[in-house]
């Protein structure tokens, strides 16, 4: 889950430039694309696939409801940072790169606990610096709305998805643990068959596929917990990005505020939205659509007899 570490930083280095607008997407709109894929086997058949030279089964593409997650992601993330440079002087900008080459190699030998602490750290002192400066170019009523939505993303929004977070690695944790305790295959009883001693491959793919069979079982449980684990966040997470979309609206998305640094924290406030409700919510999508995918692809060659290379295929007739 690195991405959603690098997303907050993005976030809180995103406060620092001077975007003047809100980006013009519906967040809870484009949630409505997310559909949390079933067991491993219907996540494989969306897949795209083709045969390698030795005939095994390859996937080519996680499907287009994957695609559809990626591409919207990276369009948008892309968006929000060229909206955030686009007022930016080219020596301000040059000052912002060096100062976020530094974050990234200081946050490069940071645990993930203790980059999340720092990025909060930095958002909480971020926080502080708006309310001492500008406060009375701008309206009050203003202000406050545009506070109000702030505080909704930097304490209510980021500690509900650092919750999630937390139980999703954990569950990760688990799975790994439980893979790894399976047995690997055992080849000696499938013996030789050919003068240079190699085994039979409807042997040895046997093997191999009771082996995959486990971890397939393991990964379909799992991803039954993240799958439930993401549906119980869902509804609270949309409900506060519900209530920053709404405030952002009745800002006419910015329009409505004079100064830079209130029309940077709403910034900042719907693109922490974005990259919880959609990124990071979209990415745990993805994770488990992919890594149903990855283990049941093994499962199709082995049922092919052509996942263990090492046999000949010239015993079987």
């Amino acid at each position: 889950m690195k991405k959603i570490i690098v997303l907050l930083c993005c976030c809180v280095v995103t406060q620092s430039l001077f975007a003047q607008k809100c980006l013009d997407i519906n967040i809870l709109s484009l949630m409505g694309q997310f559909q949390v894929p079933g067991d491993a086997a219907t996540a494989f058949g969306s897949c795209q696939t083709s045969k390698n030279d030795e005939k095994q089964t390859v996937i080519t593409g996680y499907g287009t409801e994957y695609d559809q997650i990626e591409k919207t992601s990276k369009d948008n993330t892309q968006a929000f940072t060229m909206a955030a440079a686009s007022s930016v002087n080219m020596t301000a900008l040059g000052s912002q790169v060096q100062d976020a080459k530094a974050l990234a190699a200081k946050m490069q030998s940071m645990s993930d606990d203790e980059r999340k602490a720092y990025v909060m750290q930095m958002a909480s002192q971020m926080q502080n610096s708006y309310m001492q400066n500008n406060a009375m170019s701008e309206s009050p009523a203003v202000a406050r709305l545009v506070m109000a939505t702030q505080s909704i993303a930097a304490t209510q929004l980021v500690p509900l998805q650092s919750e999630f977070d937390t139980k999703y690695r954990a569950l990760i944790v688990q799975e790994d643990q439980e893979k790894a305790a399976v047995a690997a295959p055992k080849y000696n009883s499938c013996g030789a068959v050919d003068k240079e001693g190699m085994p039979g491959c409807g042997c040895v793919n046997a093997l191999d596929g009771v082996y995959w069979k486990q971890i397939i079982a393991i990964v379909d449980n799992y991803n039954s917990q993240k799958a439930a684990l993401l549906q119980s966040y869902l509804p609270r997470i949309k409900g506060l990005i519900g209530q920053i979309e709404y405030n952002i609206a009745k800002l006419h998305s910015g329009e409505d505020v004079k100064t830079a640094t209130y029309k940077r924290m709403l910034v900042s406030s719907q693109s922490t939205a974005f990259s919880i409700g959609f990124v990071v919510l979209g990415g745990t999508i993805e994770d488990i659509r992919k890594s149903g995918s990855d283990v049941y692809v093994n499962k199709v060659n082995c049922d092919d007899l052509v996942y263990n290379l090492s046999c000949d295929h010239g015993s079987q007739k």
